[in-house]
């Protein structure tokens, strides 16, 4: 109860959320910046803190995984905010299974949707999964002893991008795929700061690649000794499950050296991200129907943005959550998020 009135967030409806700022104290009250406030912010959905994994799950993921496996295309979602705010348990959750996260149930939506299409469609469809993190802007292999490092190449004129060194594991299964995320999670970088015990210093970035299959085409000659040539694989979907690493205020988390560079690091990737997409906006609903963009997207600002190119654009589905810390001194943060 204590929480709930201390809260500077209010749920103002389904798709609204109100943001209070405090007034400050110790003569500074007749500046107009230190005069207390609130702002309103709009979304598709908002969420309240007893809002179930399930609830935030069926609504801003399931509809993409299924989509996504069903109609051949692919699919993002990401979990943003400050650090300490609640991405990776948003995207991981507990092991509880009606605690679980999205990341869990998108796995297990992934190969039931797989099944229903292999039955419906007769086609041969093959999984695997991939499981990365950006630190620093360097990317490892979270499924590679020690961490191997990969590379970002890309190929602008064929629009390719490649993670190179990144090690691809097939999975028969819901349950194959999430033993490679658990073993995963146990290489993922994460620190102790003083606004999160266990703050997530990388961005993580899972992947589920499914692959259509065809049989090689029957060679020349007699049908009894015929050949039939290579089997060829073409891309079916691609879902990317991301937990941003957390945006960070010195101030708050109270970083210094090493950890404080990660921080400024951490900001500077997600800005990228931020301009990317706020570019890629403005391409979709410019002014009077307007399709050109009123800038390039920016792409290449960073390892992470360069990475999902191919994710962020053409008729692909994207869906991001936004958590948003409920304490009084973090109303920057949240009005930021």
């Amino acid at each position: 109860a204590s929480e709930e009135k201390d809260s500077i967030i209010e749920v103002a409806g389904e798709g609204a959320i109100a943001v209070r700022k405090p007034a400050a104290t110790g003569g500074n009250e007749f500046l107009s910046s230190q005069r207390g406030r609130t702002e309103e912010r709009v979304f598709d959905r908002v969420f309240g803190p007893s809002a179930s994994q399930a609830e935030v799950y069926d609504w801003s993921c399931q509809p993409l995984v299924s989509s996504a496996v069903r109609e051949g295309r692919c699919a993002t979602v990401f979990v943003y905010g400050a650090t300490g705010a609640g991405k990776t348990h948003t995207m991981f959750g507990e092991k509880e299974e009606d605690k679980q996260g999205l990341i869990y149930r998108s796995v297990r939506e992934t190969f039931a949707s797989l099944a229903e299409l292999r039955k419906s469609s007769g086609h041969r469809l093959e999984a695997k999964v991939s499981f990365l993190d950006i630190y620093n802007e360097t990317v490892r292999d979270l499924l590679q002893d020690g961490g191997a490092i990969c590379k970002v190449l890309e190929d602008e004129r064929k629009n390719v991008v490649k993670v190179t060194n990144l090690r691809e594991v097939p999975v028969l299964s819901a349950e194959d795929a999430l033993k490679q995320l658990r073993v995963g999670l146990g290489a993922r970088k994460v620190e102790a700061t003083a606004a999160n015990a266990r703050s997530s210093r990388s961005h993580a970035v899972f992947s589920l690649t499914l692959e259509r299959v065809d049989a090689g085409g029957a060679g020349p000659g007699n049908p009894i000794f015929q050949r039939r040539g290579p089997e060829s694989r073409r891309l079916h979907s691609r879902i990317c499950l991301i937990d941003l690493a957390g945006s960070e205020r010195a101030t708050q988390t109270l970083n210094v050296g090493s950890a404080l560079k990660d921080g400024a690091k951490i900001n500077q990737s997600l800005l990228a991200l931020a301009n990317c997409i706020d570019a890629l906006v403005f391409r979709c609903g410019g002014k009077d129907g307007d399709k050109t963009p009123r800038r390039k997207a920016p792409f290449r600002d960073s390892k992470l943005t360069l990475m999902l190119k191919g994710s962020l654009t053409s008729d692909c589905l994207v869906s991001m959550i936004a958590n948003v810390h409920p304490g009084k001194d973090h109303f920057e943060d949240s009005n930021n998020t």
